[in-house]
């Protein structure tokens, strides 16, 4: 039996283990860092000729934008997203995992210019690491990856409850593991005594 629950331990942890790391680095960067601001600069600029439908509102507009255009890893724009800067052309931010399309419609000169404005490697983690199976609009390849973070926490949970249990099974039992085993409860109840 120790020896099936060991090699699981080991599997599930290498099955795992770009998720965990994702999590890892994900948390380590949200420490260090003073305020997660999304960058506005962006890296390219490009235009696309465009003729909006007559008599069309802002919002079939962006969905004309959105089925033309097909930017990658976005989905249709909400209705509460849609407006219009100070020029008073409607600029479409399409968020994505790697940043923003800001797609600003030039309804007069019949063109989009789409501006690709990436995101910063720790704020692409945060986000790797905020996704959940809770959005079903999301793209497939980001679903594929919130089932895979959800698998991950499960495994998790696993590795702490097959890991007491290879500690417990095994043949000796060092002062160190016990010292450990005793910081890790003592941090534990003095965390959440703090917390509450």
């Amino acid at each position: 039996m120790r020896n099936l629950i060991l090699k699981l331990h080991i599997y599930a942890g290498l099955l795992t283990f770009t998720q965990l790391m994702v999590y890892a680095l994900a948390g380590l960067v949200a420490t260090a860092q003073t305020a997660a601001e999304r960058p506005k600069t962006p890296r390219t600029i490009r235009h696309q000729t465009f003729v909006p439908p007559p008599a069309a509102t802002d919002k079939q507009i962006a969905d004309a934008v959105y089925q033309r255009l097909n930017l990658p890893l976005t989905r249709p724009m909400p209705l509460f997203a849609i407006k219009r800067n100070g020029n008073n052309d409607l600029q479409l931010d399409f968020y994505n995992i790697n940043g923003i399309y800001r797609v600003v419609v030039l309804e007069r000169d019949r063109m989009l210019s789409i501006d690709e404005i990436r995101s910063s490697l720790g704020i692409f983690l945060e986000d790797m690491h905020a996704i959940t199976t809770g959005d079903p609009e999301a793209p497939r390849l980001l679903r594929i990856w919130a089932l895979y973070n959800e698998f991950a926490m499960w495994c998790l949970l696993a590795f702490t409850v097959s890991g007491i249990y290879l500690w417990l099974s095994a043949p000796e039992r060092t002062v160190w593991a016990w010292g450990s085993l005793a910081a890790g409860g003592v941090g534990f109840a003095a965390l959440w005594m703090a917390f509450r």
